[in-house]
């Protein structure tokens, strides 16, 4: 995409620098251990050659060219931005698929970073690959689709219970999962994270899932916890965080070149993370015929967020509206309930769902904007109650949609859902976007 990178210059460039991720920003429970020996002989003995070791090793590394062209550290950026190019029988298959002229969908879930904010959607790294691919493999342009799923200000959790509804029901043969700006570094997002592999292989078991990991201005990025779980599923890993910090680091690149704000790629950007893309791709045609894969049967962590369902009014009729109103107005959720304040109306609005566990999808704001709270009373058949109070405004909302938690258990239940605003807050807003649940 790069026109300044020349052509022909990968292969002069293979010797500069070695594939692979650094840790590059700021991460999660950095691994640390030691070694000891046995006697002071051998600790002498390994000190010896750890020392002839290092010195042959930055010998060799003083006699390598070293990059001098812009071109030359690029190349070297789309290298170190391949972390694992992962078990690469389902890609191959795509790719022959688009080849053959057959029928596929290539689909991107995430946040803002691939819904394309801050400039036009078209140009947007998502776009940009599969416009990228249809030209490199597709013998037939109309045959190849593209689902764009990245929503603003949405992490991993909210993601596990949109990709039936926004990425799933496309039949995606290709998936990109991109939430290393979205989400903490805790154990829930990272159960959330593993839910949407294994809920998508769940789908299609031939599914090409590629996980696509970002940074921001002051190298905050959760890639080391999503790296191991990439591992474990043998996926590809591409890092974009350490592509550019390569850059950086090596004075090529500035986060002004790269991005008008603190997190989101500009046009520049987003194309060069469709060249960390494209070189996966590249490497996918070239590598030898792999094993067949193996999906691990059991998860890493939980299987809390795999198969997440969403009810939305066009699926969802409440036994009793009460004070609320049908309707909600946040991108991609308009098919909610809202309630818009009122100083002597409070009845609360009554669904009936059934799972193991119950949340609540809703509109978060930040302090000040007028959102309420809400006491969500969650009553199973046999009258065993759970109360669970959701707040509307938090310190990280930004309007954009979020979930909770209100009813868990380990067998499924028929539950009665009354949701009523907070005692003190009625004269304020609050949007129940959806209802979540795991069968």
């Amino acid at each position: 995409m790069n026109k300044r990178i020349l052509a022909g210059l990968a292969a002069a460039v293979m010797t500069f620098g070695m594939c692979g991720c650094s840790n590059s920003g700021s991460s999660a429970s950095p691994e640390s251990g030691s070694t000891g020996g046995d006697s002071s002989a051998a600790v002498n003995e390994s000190s010896t050659a750890d020392s002839t070791a290092e010195s042959t090793e930055n010998s060799s590394q003083t006699d390598e060219p070293q990059p001098e062209t812009y071109e030359e550290y690029y190349e070297i950026m789309k290298q170190k931005s391949l972390c694992s190019l992962g078990n690469t029988a389902a890609m191959k298959k795509v790719i022959e698929k688009a080849k053959n002229g057959e029928e596929l969908t290539l689909s991107f879930i995430g946040g803002s970073i691939t819904e394309g904010y801050t400039v036009n959607a078209a140009k947007c790294y998502a776009a940009n690959t599969y416009v990228w691919f249809m030209k490199q493999y597709g013998t037939n342009g109309e045959k190849v689709h593209y689902v764009n799923a990245g929503l603003s200000g949405t992490p991993s959790i909210l993601g596990s219970f949109r990709l039936e509804r926004d990425v799933l029901a496309n039949d995606p043969d290709v998936l990109f999962i991109e939430f290393a700006v979205n989400d903490g570094t805790d154990i829930n997002y990272l159960t959330a994270y593993e839910g949407i592999i294994r809920s998508a292989y769940a789908k299609n078991p031939d599914i090409a899932i590629v996980l696509l990991f970002a940074r921001t201005e002051d190298g905050y990025t959760a890639q080391d916890g999503m790296k191991k779980i990439g591992e474990y599923y043998d996926l590809p890993m591409i890092s974009y965080a350490d592509g550019i910090t390569y850059l950086m680091d090596n004075g090529q690149l500035t986060w002004k070149e790269f991005s008008k704000d603190g997190s989101h790629p500009n046009l520049h950007g987003h194309e060069m993370v469709t060249d960390m893309i494209s070189y996966y791709f590249e490497q996918v045609e070239a590598a030898q015929e792999p094993s067949e894969y193996v999906y691990p049967e059991e998860p890493m962590y939980s299987e809390q967020y795999v198969n997440c369902h969403i009810l939305e009014s066009d699926a969802l009729t409440p036994e009793s509206l009460g004070s609320w109103e049908a309707g909600s107005n946040i991108n991609t959720f308009d098919k909610g309930w809202t309630f818009k304040g009122s100083a002597d109306k409070n009845e609360p609005i009554v669904f009936k769902a059934k799972g193991t566990d119950l949340y609540l999808l809703f509109k978060e704001n930040s302090a000040g904007s007028g959102m309420g709270s809400v006491k969500v009373t969650c009553t199973d058949e046999s009258g065993n109650a759970q109360d669970t109070l959701v707040e509307g405004e938090t310190s990280g909302g930004w309007g954009d949609p979020t979930v909770a938690s209100i009813a868990a258990g380990e067998e499924s239940h028929e539950y009665t859902i009354s949701i009523e605003m907070l005692e003190g807050t009625e004269n304020k807003e609050f949007q129940i976007l959806g209802l979540g649940y795991k069968e």
